[in-house]
């Protein structure tokens, strides 16, 4: 019996178009091109149990994480164009109007009538956007743009994918989280 198998072949089979990606703000420098100003909203919990560790989108109406007190915050998120990995990124940004937030800083760059290069840098709740115009000599990703708005407007991307999805059943039996429903006589 023979399993070897060839990594190439499997990559070759498994390689689809990469699913859109969610860009993640920090201390280092990220370089985005907003090209709309069409977003959606979606509402996420934030889940610190380490089988999760992350943001997922609140299940609704009979949403667990709703009925154990977690706390549910919106996001909009908008698809932005990141230059240096030449791709499609889903920037989730807060409705926040407070001085150093991302959304009253990058709303002004969305106003402008050029491409602009946004660079961002993110220190706890305090934003930092600088920004510069695109030069002729570099790429815009106009051609990645087009196919994705035209792809958007028929339907094919949900921009909330960039976050997991868990249904409540899942997420009962995540050690924390149930502990929080027999505290509160959650069944």
């Amino acid at each position: 019996m023979n399993n070897k198998i060839n990594l190439l072949d499997v990559v070759a089979e498994e390689s689809v178009e990469s699913p859109l990606e969610l860009v993640r703000l920090g201390s280092d420098e990220n370089a985005i091109i907003p090209f709309t100003v069409d977003s959606e909203a979606v509402d996420l919990h934030y889940c610190s149990e380490t089988e999760i560790n992350s943001y997922v989108v609140c299940n609704g109406l009979d949403c667990l994480l709703c009925r154990i007190g977690r706390k549910r915050d919106q996001r909009l998120l908008l698809p932005v164009y990141l230059p240096a990995a030449s791709c499609i990124g889903i920037l989730p940004v807060s409705r926040s109007l407070r001085p150093y937030a991302l959304l009253p800083q990058i709303s002004n760059v969305l106003k402008a009538e050029k491409t602009m290069v946004l660079f961002i840098t993110r220190d706890g709740a305090k934003y930092t956007v600088t920004t510069a115009e695109l030069q002729k000599d570099v790429d815009g990703g106009e051609t990645l743009i087009k196919r994705f708005l035209d792809d958007y407007e028929a339907g094919l991307h949900d921009l909330s994918t960039v976050y997991p999805r868990i249904d409540n059943e899942q997420l009962a039996s995540v050690e924390g989280i149930g502990q929080m429903m027999r505290l509160k006589g959650i069944s």
